[in-house]
């Protein structure tokens, strides 16, 4: 019935809104101004009679669905209409009981009140004598705990109870700043100051008992302080009591820095006593002086100075120990077990925690930078250990390969790569025990300074580039330092070719990427060195050791001839001579031996080899395979030295041996 309402209450709008339907309008069927008279004029003028009775049946239908609406409003809400009936009147007759009792109460109010008036009239007289006596009793009772307060002090002073003797001093001296009037308090007064004077006293002295910690003499700070004594003072008393027992402590942990006292000991020794008792001292004197509301802002930074002082002279003969126990231990721990290092780790952890709390403890010191300083030294160290392990293993193996070389003349290659697979491990094991310092389970890694430092100064520059470095060295000290076995010259030589191949970039590559270092970024505090300019290094050392190698064997054979010439006078002899002499039979017999040697140290697989070349001279082409032959070369290097010794540009092997092969032709074709 709504719905069809709805829709014919818009359609009879529709159809009269040409009669208007503004507010205002007295057109307007549904406006509040509609009259009734003149719409039915205006649309009788207006409208033709089909219209007319369109507009008359709409009009009833509207009226009927209205009515029905209404009808059915009034059936629907009548239980609410009764109810709300029955809620007024019962609100009527409420209301005027509520009325009444509050005529009532305000009857008795008034009463009440007149009451009241009479009796503070007739009381007003007692009231201010009862007010006089108040006052005089609490003047009385000020008076009598003036005259008894040296009995109260001298009490508390026999039972120590410090604390009520000078809570109860200051209250009288605010008393006899009121009454200071009577003459008769002034003995009062003196006899109080005595008293408290040997209270002051015996808590001085507690400063020079070694019995008494440092939480109990924030005690004896305080009262001092209310007390007014100096603040310097007290803080000089204070961390005078403290300093033998630290330094006890200390003492005991020098005793303790020797391999006999396991680390687990040492560590407790050092962070469990010696830096818990520092950080009960640094808490007890904050909470007595800097956190004191006694003290100006002028007196607690004096305070904190003083306190900085005294705790950064005890930190530095501590890490002064520490340092030398973790310097002996690392040295140990690099021969042990992972279980021992883990057990060194997680001591330079705990060492750089509680140094990182004490730091807390006391802000704008350098406690965690002092922490951290000592483990980039002990890193340092550890790398530097890596890297005389490496110099060890790599000087060990270069010369045990002279022998090898000697003895199996065709294992050159099987002795280069075994040299460069020692040389390879022993700097991956040195880079994976120095990986372990970054291990997120340790604090101290978490710093991102120590991160890069650590990267590029101990890690890639510390110990890959150093070791590098070192080779180079080494390759060069061998043409300093004299005669020796020249083959491990070639051997060297080759070897530092090899390595200039790949192993340089790739050992560096590795190292960036595990530390996450970037070339391209500029680090103004630590430099990086260029890969290239190690690469042409290994190079340019090569080299040189090829040359200086045949230099020096040139120089050898040369000597030999020219003995041979001399002693056997072949140039004034008339006689010719049937056959190569001795002498020339072996230079020619050790220069076939020594191409066979560089054959095998720069192996060739072109058939067009210098060694084969149809230019070389016949005896340059006899085959030595025997074991004889060998040791007969062996034997006589070693009783006339023949060979004797002199580390990015890659040099091919084929260009190497054609160097040493002209070497070979020349002497040939003399």
């Amino acid at each position: 019935m709504s719905s069809k309402r709805g829709s014919t209450s818009s359609s009879v709008e529709k159809r009269l809104s040409l009669v208007g339907n503004d507010d205002g309008d007295p057109y307007a069927i549904n406006g509040m101004h509609f009259n009734r008279d003149m719409f039915i004029s205006k649309i009788i003028q207006e409208y033709p009679l089909d219209k007319l009775m369109q507009t008359e049946t709409l009009l009833i239908r509207e009226i009927k669905d209205l009515d029905s609406d209404m009808q059915t409003l009034v059936y629907e809400n009548y239980n609410k209409f009764i109810l709300a009936t029955d809620t007024i009147r019962k609100m009527k007759t409420d209301f005027k009981e509520m009325e009444d009792k509050m005529s009532l109460l305000s009857e008795n109010i008034a009463k009440i009140t007149q009451s009241s008036t009479k009796i503070a009239g007739s009381l007003q007289e007692k009231r201010e004598k009862v007010s006089k006596l108040s006052s005089i009793h609490d003047h009385l009772k000020k008076l009598n705990f003036l005259f008894e307060l040296p009995n109260t002090l001298k009490q508390y002073s026999e039972e120590c109870n410090y604390e009520e003797a000078v809570r109860s001093y200051l209250n009288g001296l605010q008393y006899m700043d009121q009454y200071n009037k009577f003459p008769s308090l002034e003995a009062i007064n003196l006899d109080c100051a005595d008293i408290i004077a040997g209270i002051r006293a015996n808590l001085y002295k507690e400063f020079d008992d070694e019995e008494k910690s440092s939480q109990d003499l924030t005690r004896n700070v305080s009262l001092l302080l209310n007390l007014k004594e100096e603040p310097s003072l007290l803080a000089e008393k204070f961390l005078g009591n403290a300093l033998p027992k630290l330094n006890v402590n200390l003492d005991s942990l020098r005793i303790s820095n020797n391999t006999n006292v396991p680390l687990d000991e040492f560590m407790e020794l050092s962070c469990g006593i010696f830096l818990s008792n520092l950080s009960l001292v640094i808490a007890s004197f904050s909470q007595a002086f800097i956190q004191s509301a006694e003290l100006t802002e002028d007196s607690r930074q004096e305070s904190q100075e003083a306190l900085k002082t005294f705790a950064q002279g005890l930190i530095d003969e501590f890490l002064v120990v520490m340092e030398s126990r973790l310097t002996t231990e690392v040295k140990e721990v690099t021969q042990q077990e992972a279980e021992f290092r883990e057990t060194f780790l997680k001591a330079l952890d705990r060492l750089y925690r509680r140094l990182m709390a004490m730091g807390t403890l006391m802000p704008n010191t350098d406690f965690t930078t002092l922490g951290m300083t000592l483990i980039s030294k002990i890193t340092k160290l550890d790398a530097e250990l890596s890297l005389s392990r490496i110099k060890q293993c790599y000087e060990k193996s270069v010369k045990e390969s002279g022998f090898e070389l000697r003895s199996h003349p065709g294992s050159s290659q099987e002795i280069l790569g075994s040299i460069l697979a020692t040389l390879v491990g022993q700097m991956k094991s040195g880079l994976n025990k120095l990986q372990d310092y970054t291990h997120s389970d340790y604090h101290f890694s978490q710093n991102s300074e120590f991160r890069q430092k650590m990267a590029i100064v101990t890690v890639r520059e510390g110990l890959v580039v150093e070791s590098f470095k070192y080779l180079i060295n080494f390759g060069n000290k061998l043409m300093e330092n004299g005669p020796c076995d020249s083959l491990i010259w070639l051997l060297v030589a080759k070897l530092y070719l090899d390595i200039e191949m790949g192993t340089v970039a790739y050992m560096v590559n590795s190292v960036e990427a595990d530390y996450d270092i970037k070339r391209e970024k500029k680090n103004t505090q630590w430099s990086l060195t260029n890969v290239t300019e190690i690469i042409s290094s290994f190079n340019s050392t090569a080299k040189k050791l090829v040359e200086e190698f045949v230099s020096s064997q040139g120089n050898q054979l040369a000597e030999l001839m020219k003995d041979a010439i001399l002693n056997q006078d072949l140039i004034s002899s008339g006689k010719e001579p049937i056959g190569p002499q001795l002498q020339m039979r072996k230079v020619i017999e050790i220069l076939t031996l020594m191409e066979k040697y560089i054959d095998f140290i720069f192996p060739d697989t072109d058939p067009l080899a210098y060694i084969k070349s149809e230019k070389s001279s016949d005896s340059s082409k006899r085959s030595y395979r025997s074991e004889r032959d060998f040791k007969m070369f062996n034997n006589y290097h070693s009783q006339n030295n023949l060979l004797a010794t002199p580390g990015q540009d890659y040099i091919e092997h084929s260009e190497t041996k054609k160097f040493l092969g002209s070497f070979t032709k020349a002497i040939n074709s003399n």
